[in-house]
């Protein structure tokens, strides 16, 4: 029997300790893209009666009254109960998982929903699928060209690669197929986000310190103006003024 191997970069580890778990279910709610950030953020928590507004707020960048105003949609299609848990229960229903570290990510709510339908839909042992940008924009209540954008995101947080495709029809014509979307390992996104937040970090603080010493620089070494201001005309009375004299 041929032995089955992992794909160079995913590691072997228990899924229940960096991934949590979404009922299949929950597309048919065609939910909003921030509903959809919210909903997932309470099943990866599933913590009853201790999550705030304000606290699901600062996880998943968004501000309180955001989250409120959405939290009592969710709450109005019976998908939250009362004491802020998912009504939907991934034990008895299909399901598919996220992997925790995407909330560290500060992805746009359109991007975060085309990242979960991806994971949704790709093969469990090659992490690959080929979605169409219309069947994608259907499925997560998007626009195409939102869809086209979210998958440039995605891209350039290198959660995903993305290959073209070609087919030949039955005259042997050539046509532009669907794009080949491969997951990646969410480890690798992290650490280049944080990777970048740590340059920005670099670079602003060089800037600061530039600004200070150029500040501190100035207070000791005023400089003169090269010319001197140009002297202000003073603005005649209008009382002194005389109408002109029309020409007969």
């Amino acid at each position: 029997m041929r032995r089955r191997t992992i794909p160079i970069g995913w590691l072997r580890r228990d899924l229940r300790h960096y991934r949590f778990a979404l009922p299949n279910a929950v597309w048919e709610y065609k939910l909003k893209p921030i509903e959809f950030v919210i909903f997932s953020y309470l099943c990866y928590r599933c913590v009853s009666g201790v999550l705030t507004s304000e606290m699901i707020a600062a996880d998943v960048h968004m501000t309180a009254t955001t989250v409120k105003k959405y939290l009592d949609s969710l709450s109005a299609k019976k998908l939250v109960n009362e004491d802020g848990t998912p009504a939907l229960n991934c034990k008895d229903e299909k399901f598919f998982t996220l992997p925790n570290e995407v909330f560290l990510l500060r992805l746009s709510p359109s991007a975060f929903v085309t990242y979960a339908y991806l994971l949704l839909i790709e093969d469990r042992r090659t992490h690959t699928c080929h979605p169409s940008y219309n069947t994608i924009a259907a499925a997560t209540s998007l626009s195409k060209n939102t869809a086209m954008k979210s998958i440039s995101a995605l891209l350039d947080m290198g959660l995903i690669m993305v290959e073209p495709s070609n087919y030949f029809d039955k005259r042997g014509m050539k046509w532009r197929g669907n794009n080949l979307y491969t997951i990646q390992p969410v480890r690798s996104a992290v650490d280049a986000f944080h990777q970048r937040q740590l340059q920005q970090l670099e670079l602003d603080t060089e800037r600061s310190c530039v600004h200070k010493r150029q500040a501190e620089y100035n207070r000791r070494h005023p400089r003169t103006p090269l010319c001197p201001p140009a002297p202000t005309q003073a603005t005649p009375d209008p009382s002194q003024q005389r109408e002109p004299v029309c020409a007969l």
